[in-house]
């Protein structure tokens, strides 16, 4: 019996796979065809049969009713903002990528769908209404709005970078911004650091699962700030020195008003380190500088360039030790990185607490049935309990 051809729009095959980062040879590899023949559909000289078209609808990550329609949609996949490192080359997406992005756009979309369910009203006390003059201001506000509405409180006396990660990332969520994280090395953080989605309800920020925690906490302002100021383009995590054009400026901005919020003015100044250094600028090594950034949460290199904002170290000395410091930074953190992981764990850190635990209390107080919450958390019936379990306040971020 001869197969069924599939008469799709070809403009619609070719779109579906540019949109995941796939070259014809590489699509035609992947969904097990001749080298020639994902060229020969996208031409219309030829169309996929049936089984053809559901190997396609997996290998560019759609529902294979998308293929039927009769031009590629214009409504989705406009991403707004994401960040990398310092030195990463602009580039086409990796499929990784592609398909983390869309995670997070349906998560969205589910968790919206859920609210709706249960009758509830997406908070957007994320938002600051009427911005202030100065950026060290709006820094202050954002401060102040997201650790009042935070579970979890900021450690006292340092604490883990864990803890403050956590407790930044409790308040996003109960002020109703979705925090998620790319799932654990599958997107290296020299493609994307970060990405935010501005919404006015439930905005979007997923940070780089396989980044420190230092750095997953400094993205996740970083990206906080983009919300604020509800802007998008492509983010990095470039130096303040040399912030030429809008959209470096931009980042510079960014920057500025994550460091001041992470690390205010009067608490930096109250460092001994910092007292005991005003006549002396250059004394500053990575050992006093990690311990003057450690209250904060953040790394040494960020927290020198605060003092640089701040003037309190001279710009010769930032560009001189700074390749050093963030050098002695990621020795640092390569041998504190815990190695392999445990499933639940990296499940939740992905997914994000608030919104795993969103799902588990809408399936526990019966708003939806087991089978519902298992495709929201894409997870086995069974696991749900302990996956909620791994979720609750009382556990902290990884």
């Amino acid at each position: 019996m001869a197969s069924i051809p599939a008469l799709v729009e070809p403009t619609v095959l070719r779109w579906a796979r540019e949109s995941i980062g796939l070259s014809p040879l590489a699509a035609a590899r992947k969904i097990k065809v001749p080298d020639d023949r994902i060229s020969a559909w996208e031409a219309g000289q030829s169309h996929p049969t049936i089984s053809q078209l559901r190997r396609a609808a997996d290998a560019y990550k759609r529902p294979i009713a998308v293929f039927f329609l009769a031009e590629p949609p214009t409504t989705f996949d406009t991403l707004r903002d994401f960040r990398r490192i310092e030195g990463a080359e602009e580039a086409d997406w990796s499929p990784e990528l592609h398909a983390e992005y869309r995670r997070a756009i349906l998560q969205r979309q589910q968790l919206i769908e859920l609210m709706e369910l249960d009758e509830r009203e997406p908070s957007t006390n994320w938002q600051i209404d009427l911005l202030p003059a100065s950026d060290d201001e709006l820094a202050a506000m954002a401060r102040h709005k997201i650790l009042d509405s935070a579970l979890i409180d900021l450690p006292l006396n340092g604490g883990s970078p864990y803890d403050h990660l956590g407790a930044w990332v409790s308040g996003l969520e109960e002020s109703g911004v979705l925090v998620l994280a790319t799932a654990g090395g599958k997107v290296s953080p020299k493609e994307m650091r970060a990405l935010s989605l501005h919404f006015e309800s439930v905005p979007v920020i997923m940070v780089n699962g396989a980044d420190s925690a230092r750095g997953r906490l400094f993205s996740l302002l970083h990206e906080y700030a983009h919300l604020l100021l509800h802007t998008g383009g492509l983010c990095d995590t470039i130096s303040d020195l040399r912030a030429v054009s809008p959209n470096r400026r931009l980042e510079a901005r960014c920057n500025a008003i994550a460091a001041a919020a992470l690390m205010p003015t009067e608490a930096v100044l109250r460092r001994p380190q910092v007292v005991a250094r005003r006549s002396d600028r250059e004394s500053w090594d990575y050992d006093s500088l990690r311990a003057a950034a450690s209250p904060f949460g953040v790394s040494a290199e960020a927290f020198l360039r605060r003092l640089l904002t701040l003037g309190l170290v001279d710009r010769s000395f930032y560009s001189f030790r700074r390749s050093e410091f963030i050098a002695a930074y990621e020795e640092e953190e390569a041998k504190a990185k815990p190695s392999g992981g445990n499933w639940y764990r990296n499940t939740v850190r992905d997914l994000g607490k608030g919104y795993v635990r969103s799902v588990a209390d809408a399936h526990r107080r019966r708003v939806i049935d087991s089978y519902t919450a298992a495709s929201y958390l894409d997870v086995k019936v069974g696991q749900i309990a302990q996956l909620a379990q791994r979720a609750s306040v009382t556990q902290g971020v990884d």
